[in-house]
């Protein structure tokens, strides 16, 4: 499958919200999705998405439809701390043949968070398109915030800073960290293996686990954090680790984009964007 067959696609699911509900299969793979023992949603994960509820008092859960099956968290964390957000993922095995420069990844790390009157860090994206993989000979696009570097074969990592444009407000009701994929592609899978928030010190405050590593996996291990011993954490790390309900929830109409509680901003607009055919990743010749 070309870029230019990818786009074609893309395209068509843009035409209307319909259509995008009818992508017929994964990008991302659903693994590290969880849910408390009341059926309340943990960590969000779907198609487009992977998204765990960072903090949650539950106010919002009264007042926002889209966060009605967010799960009470409080893992300890001063979240206006946090100054980085680590991501690794892997394309997963079986579907390399068809990983190539065209159809790389591309998305955004969002930390959005929300007060009772100051939604001014809803949804903050910084995006990233492509990987940097010598090996395979692929070029992220450079002028994109963010980038997608090789740690091992067919793995990537992903370093988000947080700064004023995406920080963590004062008094937040809730805070939900998310990799966002734009690509919307069927021919392939990703799995996030790891989501790590880091302090100024680069100490981990905490991390949450996805998928395991490729068997081929040559990188470092996956950060531990200091904090896990929280009570609230210890809880989660227990608790049935269930796929959350509607998997298609980011391309229904009718809801906000993944599980986020705004519109459909974030998904339809990523699609558009790649319709438009604004995701360029560069391809190194010798």
């Amino acid at each position: 499958m070309n870029f230019k067959k990818s786009i074609a696609a893309i395209a068509a699911t843009a035409i209307t919200a319909a259509s995008l509900s009818a992508v017929a299969s994964a990008e991302l793979t659903l693994d590290g999705a969880k849910q408390d023992a009341n059926g309340m949603d943990i960590v969000c994960a779907n198609a487009n998405a992977w998204m765990p509820i960072a903090y949650n008092n539950g106010e919002r859960n009264e007042t926002v439809l889209a966060d009605k099956n967010k799960a009470i968290v409080d893992n300890g964390i001063d979240w206006t701390q946090v100054k980085s957000v680590e991501v690794q993922f892997h394309v997963v095995e079986g579907t390399e043949e068809e990983w190539d420069a065209e159809n790389c990844m591309g998305g955004a790390i969002v930390v959005s968070s929300n007060a009772n009157g100051d939604s001014s860090h809803n949804w903050p994206a910084k995006e990233f398109y492509g990987v940097n993989d010598e090996d395979l000979e692929f070029t992220a696009a450079p002028e994109k915030e963010l980038q997608a570097n090789k740690v091992s074969a067919y793995t990537y990592k992903i370093v988000c800073p947080v700064d004023d444009t995406n920080s963590v407000v004062p008094n937040a009701q809730m805070v939900q960290i998310a990799v966002q994929d734009y690509a919307n592609a069927v021919w392939w899978q990703c799995a996030i293996e790891y989501m790590a928030v880091k302090d100024a010190s680069g100490n981990a405050l905490f991390v949450w686990t996805g998928a395991a590593p490729r068997a081929d996996y040559t990188g470092a291990a996956a950060p531990t954090a200091a904090s896990a011993s929280a009570p609230a954490a210890a809880e989660e790390d227990t608790a049935p680790a269930t796929v959350t309900g509607n998997v298609d929830a980011a391309t229904d109409s009718s809801k906000g984009s993944p599980d986020t509680g705004i519109a459909d901003v974030a998904a339809v607009a990523g699609v558009a964007v790649l319709a438009a055919g604004a995701f360029v990743v560069a391809k190194k010749r010798k």
